[in-house]
């Protein structure tokens, strides 16, 4: 077996590792997610779950504007500087006595905390003119007012995280992530039982701090929580921080202003209602196959940084992750569709069956994310904040516009094909300029197995959505399930030896 067959080996083999470490978790996560989602559209209907997602989406836009991208750019350095960290045994040192990781590590916190002070001044003072774009009317200002707390709580939030990601502290993530799942379960649910809506933002923020609360307990455990908010000639060192911020900033502020104006359109131009169909379609869309993604973060994005430019070793790691995501991804999305009319009325209400046909439509939107996401990493590993920044925001113009036209064209379900469609866009710019700058290149094999799977998966999907639930549709759907099954357990067997892993575990004493 060739070295390079090896590596492939071990690489496949690491990312499936990574996946089913946290897969284990994020299972528990979203089977508490799929409770709460139950009780919370029984309490308080579609429209309560649309002002749900509208009161998050506005917190996540505030945040964003005012975070500087902190917490994503700290990240790497302090994974840089923890594996740098070693005595002059060259054993390496623990994160606290780290005198460099001690002083980065508090640097970053010092800013976050600004940027937490700075988030809840713009929610609180703006909070009329943030009524006015969630809801057309400033009547609802004391309803933001509330919310205003969740934003420093996000900022602070995402400090911590940094902090136990950069560390690598995954265990503790995923079991911080079940806890404050759990919780959140706990105190949302007797808000809403006696509050109804106008609970909503309490709720929001409570559950928020208490998970802010298991994350500062941990990441100080690990490395003392200390600000210096006083000295200018401390916080300036912070400037490059601040500088590889700004694409990021610019980001979010444009991707979650868009998304905010996609919603506040359904609203003003549909109704509260519609705005509950596309979050819970949303939802169903995204959020039950996020375990498929869990490595990408945690494994993948160190590997694709540690390639320094290096083309071919950068083409590998991405040809590698697009082929295992790919292998995951399309069965799962298959059975889904498939089960699809069952799911919907049983994870929330009778009401809600009116998303199924926009999910439908959008499953090819996660098909679409699987490919690109691998690739779009590429400017995050190479620090081009500007690039990142003009790559990031092809995707919101092109789902705002989308959605516009979409939900004029064919209300819930056109925000469906939307997604998918604004995705497509994405992966097309995504590849082509990447492959300019970076000289990516999708390999052959590769390239045939993500057209075989799309093939496998528009049969499937198709059959589920223009069968009208006749056996014949779903006789269809059954046998490209089947297929795409098969496929990856193809595809799996030739890049992973499972007979000789088994084997090396049962004979382990």
């Amino acid at each position: 077996m060739s070295t390079e067959k090896n590596h492939k080996e071990a690489s496949v083999a690491r990312v499936l590792k990574y996946t089913g470490i946290l897969g284990g978790v994020q299972g528990l996560y979203v089977l508490l997610g799929l409770v709460r989602n139950k009780l919370t559209s029984i309490l308080l209907g579609v429209g309560g779950v649309g002002l749900i997602d509208m009161y998050s989406r506005t917190a996540d836009l505030i945040c964003s504007s005012t975070n500087l991208g902190i917490s994503f750019g700290a990240i790497q350095h302090i994974a840089e500087l923890n594996d740098r960290g070693a005595d002059e045994e060259g054993l390496p040192l623990a994160p606290a006595d780290n005198p460099q990781l001690v002083h980065y590590i508090r640097l970053v916190r010092s800013w976050v905390a600004y940027t937490a002070m700075a988030g809840f001044l713009v929610a609180l003072l703006l909070a009329p003119m943030w009524a006015f774009i969630l809801l057309g009317s400033t009547r609802h200002a004391s309803m933001v007012v509330l919310l205003s707390p969740l934003v420093p709580v996000l900022a602070l939030s995402g400090g911590e995280m940094a902090v136990l990601r950069g560390l690598r502290r995954l265990r503790t993530i995923a079991l911080i992530t079940l806890c404050g799942a759990f919780t959140t379960l706990l105190i949302t649910l007797p808000i809403y039982y006696v509050l109804g809506t106008t609970g909503i933002p309490p709720a929001l923020v409570a559950s928020a701090a208490v998970l802010l609360v298991m994350q500062w307990f941990a990441a100080q455990r690990i490395m003392p929580y200390r600000i210096n908010l006083f000295s200018w000639r401390f916080l300036k060192r912070g400037r490059r921080m601040l500088q590889l911020g700004v694409g990021y900033i610019l980001t979010g502020i444009v991707c979650s202003g868009c998304e905010l104006l996609v919603r506040s359109y359904i609203v003003h131009y549909g109704s509260m209602a519609a705005a509950g169909l596309f979050a819970a379609g949303l939802t169903l869309t995204v959020t039950y196959t996020r375990l498929v993604f869990t490595s990408m973060d945690s494994d993948y994005f160190p590997r694709l940084s540690a390639t320094k430019g290096d083309v071919e070793r950068q083409n590998t790691a991405i040809n590698r992750q697009i082929d295992v995501l790919m292998l995951l991804m399309v069965p799962l999305l298959v059975v889904f569709a498939i089960f699809l009319p069952i799911i919907v009325p049983l994870l929330y209400t009778e009401d809600f069956v009116e998303a199924i046909p926009m999910v439908y439509a959008a499953l090819f939107y996660m098909f679409f994310k699987a490919v690109s996401s691998p690739i779009a990493y590429l400017s995050l590993a190479r620090s081009r904040s500007r690039l990142y920044f003009f790559v990031e925001v092809s995707y919101s113009v092109a789902f705002l516009l989308t959605a516009v036209v979409g939900f004029c064209l064919w209300d819930v379900v056109g925000l469906g094909v939307a997604l998918s469609l604004s995705n497509l866009i994405y992966l097309f710019v995504v590849w082509t300029v990447y492959g300019r700058v970076f000289g990516f290149r999708m390999n052959g094999a590769t390239l045939h197995r993500c057209l075989l799977y799309f093939v496998i998966l528009a049969t499937g999907v198709g059959a589920c959505a223009l069968g009208g639930g006749s056996w014949q549709s779903y006789a269809v759907a059954g046998t490209a399930a089947i297929a795409a099954m098969l496929l990856s357990a193809l595809l799996l067997k030739n890049e992973v030896p499972m007979p000789k892993r088994w084997r090396k575990f049962l004979r382990r004493k």
